[in-house]
């Protein structure tokens, strides 16, 4: 059991980690060694290699030989299933190999990211202050025209490569849909709420991107910004929203103009291609009467969106 004092009251906090990881070699390492550097370490860390092509899963093994939390779990790569669908069933391997054990917490962490010492302790307070929280994150830091930038995480929103979720929440979903273009943890956080959970993410805890979300390859932050507005698309998003969104994209996301413009490409393209839309028809109908909902709060109607206790409140 790992426990932390927070002021006199003694917290448990028991949790797995599951990582998948495709050809990361280059960034799966700092990934690592700002996990085993963690205030509380995880009871199991699986980390899955879906079919690396290079030197990924040799690195993990040289963890795996020095703590005995993390595994190391190869599976073929399917050249059938797009690289995010592929991600999604790579966790479902990964999960699949702790869920007889008993914990808490379930973690997604990417094999790009460094966490910050007591990343996850910190969440866990916030898990505790706020019973209804269900889905938790920090916040990330990109590195955009050779400077750390705060990536624009709207609050309510929670990046899977990040994502901390109370396990009660995780089984009441069903964890993830392997979705085609991403959105998976989009998804992940709105059925969350369809069943009275709450999701944030919490600037005060940050982390690192090694990469711009979505740039893999010589894929550009254009291009990943197109995809994301395509990802919004199969999601059933309220085409307001949208249109909102992406201005508002336009204002404060570098490339300016061009990132909101690429974004709403992508959702208009997914419109004239009709692609396909892989979630529940109730997921849908709720998360549109959620972004009207935010609509008429953002102009003063209606109540107040909810947000979380924060340490020393």
């Amino acid at each position: 059991m790992r426990l932390w004092i927070n002021g006199s009251v003694s917290v448990r906090a028991d949790y797995v980690l599951i990582t998948p990881a495709y050809n990361e070699s280059e960034f799966i390492e700092e990934t690592m060694k700002s996990v085993v550097a963690q205030t509380l370490s995880p009871m199991k860390w699986v980390i899955v290699d879906d079919g690396s092509s290079d030197t990924t899963a040799e690195i993990v093994r040289q963890y795996e030989k020095h703590y005995d939390y993390i595994e190391c779990v190869r599976c073929s790569h399917q050249p059938d299933r797009s690289y995010y669908g592929s991600n999604v069933y790579a966790i479902h391997e990964g999960y699949h190999r702790v869920e007889d054990l008993t914990y808490d917490y379930v973690a997604i962490l990417d094999a790009d990211m460094i966490l910050c010492p007591n990343y996850y302790e910190e969440i866990f307070k916030r898990f505790e202050m706020n019973q209804d929280l269900g889905i938790a994150t920090g916040t990330y830091l990109e590195e955009i025209d050779h400077r750390l930038t705060e990536a624009l995480i709207d609050r309510h929103s929670t990046p899977k490569a990040l994502q901390v979720f109370r396990r009660a929440c995780y089984d009441q979903i069903g964890g993830y849909i392997p979705c085609k273009n991403g959105g998976e943890d989009s998804c992940a956080e709105v059925m969350a709420r369809m069943y009275g959970w709450q999701t944030w993410s919490f600037r005060d805890i940050q982390t690192i991107h090694q990469r711009p979300v979505g740039a893999r390859g010589d894929r550009s932050i254009l291009h990943a910004q197109f995809r994301q507005g395509l990802a919004d698309y199969c999601l059933a998003a309220h085409p307001m929203f949208m249109l909102f969104k992406c201005l508002r994209r336009c204002l404060i996301e570098k490339p300016y103009v061009g990132s909101g413009l690429a974004r709403f490409t992508g959702f208009i393209y997914g419109y004239l291609t009709r692609e396909q839309r892989l979630i529940p028809d109730s997921v849908r109908r709720y998360l549109r009467q959620e972004q009207v909902k935010r609509m008429l709060a953002h102009v003063g109607i209606g109540p107040k969106q909810w947000k979380p206790v924060q340490p020393g409140e």
